[in-house]
């Protein structure tokens, strides 16, 4: 069974992700959303027309994008997000339940859920299902999966 990830606030604002690589991914604010630090050199960039978050190498081209979230509205809501990966997958991210809130990433086009994440002192754990298990989710998932699950709970 693979680790759990941990998704909780930076000091300095930002977000940090443990257990999607060796190495703590960081990610910190700049004017355009967020530089990734501790894995490869990426930027994470609001979209004010896209509604989301978009994935892409710390300097490039915009083709060489890395993957993006669609939000159903820009301030933090109940409505399932979209995450499209570059490879063409697309995934949701959806609130579950209302005694014990949860959030659940799985696909648009089949039922069930690859990742539940639920809170955990004022942090944010994310645990893999049985079909989970089987996926092969780049870290690109993870990071997408992460930012959005801030953004929805109103870290920035």
């Amino acid at each position: 069974m693979r680790p759990a990830v941990r998704l909780s606030r930076r000091a300095g604002g930002g977000f940090q992700m443990e257990g999607v690589s060796t190495t703590p991914i960081e990610g910190v604010p700049d004017d355009a959303g967020f530089v990734l630090s501790g894995g490869a050199p990426w930027r994470l960039t609001w979209s004010v027309a896209e509604r989301g978050w978009i994935l892409g190498p710390l300097s490039g081209a915009s083709s060489d994008e890395l993957g993006r979230t669609t939000a159903a509205g820009v301030e933090p809501i109940l409505a399932p997000s979209s995450l499209l990966l570059a490879d063409g997958r697309l995934f949701r991210l959806a609130m579950i339940g209302a005694s014990e809130p949860r959030v659940e990433l799985g696909r648009w086009d089949v039922p069930g859920a690859y990742a539940v994440a639920r809170p955990a002192e004022g942090a944010w754990m994310l645990e893999r299902t049985a079909a989970g298990e089987a996926l092969e989710a780049p870290v690109e998932l993870w990071i997408l999966t992460c930012v959005e699950l801030g953004r929805l709970d109103g870290w920035y």
